[in-house]
This record gives structure tokens, sequence and C-alpha cells, in this order.
């Protein structure tokens, strides 16, 4: 009976390890199709990687919860885009110190995006609660 187990956990360990291998590799190509395959999937690779990685890093959330900004400061580049997001039941606004960008009433789950187009630091509160404050810094 043990003897009978142990096969089988070896047997299954064998499948298991197949299983897992991409079925790419066990393909038959010449050494000319794989460095072509290769260096093409690589440059593709590259180019989606960077076309993401740009798009990521413009767009940011700012979370209305617990009567607080989250995150309370946050560091973007100029042209990034911010998004406030009310997870709160209570109503909030995002309203800058400087009138520069004005949220109006945001009710639970609504949202409120910014473009921030200038270098500067933006320091902004919540109108009903302006104990709850925040702040956007941009650079070039």
């Amino acid at each position: 009976m043990v003897l009978f187990v142990l096969l089988t956990t070896i047997i299954m360990a064998g499948c298991v390890q197949d299983s897992e291998q991409p079925a790419q590799e066990t393909d038959i190509t010449t050494p000319e199709n794989t460095d072509e395959v290769t260096a093409e999937d690589d440059e593709d690779e590259m180019d989606i990687t960077n076309n993401v990685d740009e798009t990521l890093s413009k767009d940011h959330e700012v979370l209305i919860e617990d009567f607080k900004f989250k995150p309370t400061k946050l560091q973007i580049s100029v042209g990034d885009t911010v998004t406030w997001i009310n997870m709160d039941s209570a109503a909030h606004t995002a309203t800058s110190n400087d009138e520069e960008f004005d949220s109006g009433s945001l009710s639970k789950g609504e949202s409120f995006s910014f473009t921030f187009a200038e270098v500067g630091t933006f320091d902004y509160i919540c109108t009903f609660h302006p104990y709850m404050e925040g702040k956007i810094i941009t650079e070039a």
C-alpha cells in the first residue's frame, strides 16, 4: 500500500511539472526563427510597458474617507489629473484655498477630477468640514 501511494505521488508530481511548462518551450524552431521572434517580442513588450507606465503616471486618486483626504499630500507632474472620490456617507468638497478648483458638493460615490497645468503647491479643504485639509504639489 505504501509503495502504491509513493508511486502515485511520483507520477502526479511528474504530471504537474509537465503541465506548468509553457507550450512554446516544447516547440522546435530553428535558431534563426528563435532570434527573430525573441527580438520582436522583447521590443513589443517594451513598447507596451512604456505606454502603460506613461498612462498610469498621469492619473491619481484621492479618497475622501473617514473625514480625511487620503493621501493628505500628493506629489504629481504638471499635466497630471487628480480625481477625488467621496467614500463617506456625508457630503464633502475638494476646494483649493486659491480658488483654482472646486468640486462642489460630492455625495457618497461621486467624484471630481482636475488636471493641474501649472507648477505649484495647491492647498485645499472640504468647505463643509474645514479641518479636512490636503495638498497637491505639482512639478515640471
